[in-house]
């Protein structure tokens, strides 16, 4: 069964910073052998984890980017009154967690998402691996 590029791009993200294979499939309602493969692809498969890595950058800033306009959101004083606090809190929390989750992931490995690329993410992915 094919599964959303995205889908696969935030479980891999989940992988990379850190949470385990169960965990995962857990969070994404995917099948454990599945989370499994798409690691072990991404470990031995070169062309694979970069494509894989590509998606990852991508995902963060699209997170990141999400982030800031939550953030001017939730300072709109009208817009916040008329959301469940918490329920505001607790998706500001987990994207929030994500992003810094992967963004200490990256750090350890060299790669720059704020590096200059004229070439997008694959360049600075490429460079890792």
């Amino acid at each position: 069964m094919a599964h959303d590029p995205e889908v696969r791009a935030a479980a891999m993200a989940a992988l990379l910073a850190g949470q385990g294979v169960a965990q995962v499939a857990d969070e994404y309602h995917l099948p454990t052998s599945t989370v499994s493969r798409w690691r072990v692809e991404a470990r031995t498969e070169a062309g694979r984890s970069e494509d894989v890595g590509a998606l990852l950058l991508d995902y963060l800033q699209e997170n990141l980017t999400t982030l800031r306009a939550q953030a001017v959101a939730f300072r709109d004083a009208r817009w916040l009154a008329e959301q469940d606090a918490a329920d505001a809190a607790v998706l500001h929390g987990v994207m929030t967690d994500k992003a810094i989750r992967l963004l200490e992931a990256l750090e350890g490995s060299g790669v720059s998402p704020s590096a200059p690329s004229t070439h997008g993410a694959r360049n600075r992915v490429r460079d890792y691996y």
